[in-house]
């Protein structure tokens, strides 16, 4: 195993010997290599001192390589293309990892805020990539926490954790969906204990509006049994508008089967956050993302803002 003075000697010098050997001179390769001509007779000289050979020769008023100049020289030529395809691999996923940003969002964001967020990002910072992926609250907090997203946007917020930075976006009032045909349909609004004895739809256990629901009826003294289940706010809302139950659901707006009646309660409310690392805004896509998120909230949709 060559000694490591030999070796920096000899990788550093490569370039040297390549561009004699491209050009057929010491003074052809110093012009080419933007250096002075007794810098690269130096540096074949010094490597010629490690090898113990002479790698370049006298031929008239130039040079040219001997065999094992030339040996080498090939080798120089492989290695250094071989670095210079790496390096453009690591700039060109440089590139990519700078100019995207992974978003792991609640289902119920899909249908607006999402789709708002991604045009508000794309326009600040044309051909910005963007992978999303969704699920129920619980889902998109493990996977912000296992480095799989850059940034998670919940209702509620994510509980505080070290390294990680939090911006609540905004906070809605939820209302009650009722099908048309329903007796309440007529009603401005409606207190959460009118909700015995009525048939009740949800999200599934480990959604963010299911914790938020149970909640609310529990401090409402209502024990009800969900009668149908759903993993999504539009399933939801097909339920209600079928004539199967009543939902505490984010408002939408009213449609031809459905009516949403406002809550009379101050605390039926979800605040939507999001949470991403502080560390990670060197990459340009994230930063322009989180200052996004940071500054007016024109870019939300509808009520939201």
């Amino acid at each position: 195993m060559e000694e490591p003075a030999t070796l920096r000697t000899v990788l550093a010098t490569l370039p040297l010997l390549r561009a004699i050997a491209d050009t057929g001179g010491i003074s052809a390769a110093a012009d080419e290599l933007g250096l002075p001509q007794s810098t690269v007779s130096r540096g074949i000289a010094r490597l010629e001192h490690h090898l113990d050979t002479s790698l370049l020769e006298r031929d008239g008023r130039g040079v040219r390589l001997t065999p094992a100049g030339h040996e080498l020289a090939t080798t120089a030529r492989r290695t250094l293309e071989h670095v210079t395809e790496t390096i453009t691999h690591i700039r060109a996923d440089t590139a990519r990892r700078n100019n995207t940003v992974s978003v792991v969002f609640q289902n119920s964001l899909g249908r607006a805020v999402i789709p708002a967020l991604v045009k508000a990002l794309v326009t600040e910072r044309p051909g910005t990539r963007v992978n999303l992926r969704q699920g129920g609250r619980a889902y998109c907090i493990t996977e912000f926490t296992a480095g799989a997203a850059d940034l998670v946007l919940v209702a509620p917020p994510m509980d505080p954790q070290p390294n990680t930075a939090t911006a609540s976006l905004y906070t809605e009032h939820l209302i009650l969906a009722v099908p048309r045909t329903h007796p309440y349909a007529t009603r401005k609004s409606l207190r959460l204990n009118e909700l015995h004895n009525q048939p009740t739809l949800g999200l599934a256990p480990a959604y963010g509006l299911r914790d938020i629901t149970d909640s609310l009826l529990s401090q409402a003294g209502v024990r009800i049994t969900y009668a149908f289940e759903g993993e999504d706010v539009q399933t939801v809302r097909g339920l209600v508008a079928a004539g199967l139950g009543l939902a505490i659901l984010p408002p939408e707006g009213n449609t031809p089967d459905l009516t949403e009646i406002p809550i009379d309660d101050p605390h039926a409310t979800r605040e939507l956050a999001a949470s991403w690392r502080p560390a990670d805004t060197t990459r340009p896509a994230l930063a322009a993302l989180t200052t996004i998120l940071g500054s007016d909230p024109s870019w939300l949709p509808g009520p939201a803002h």
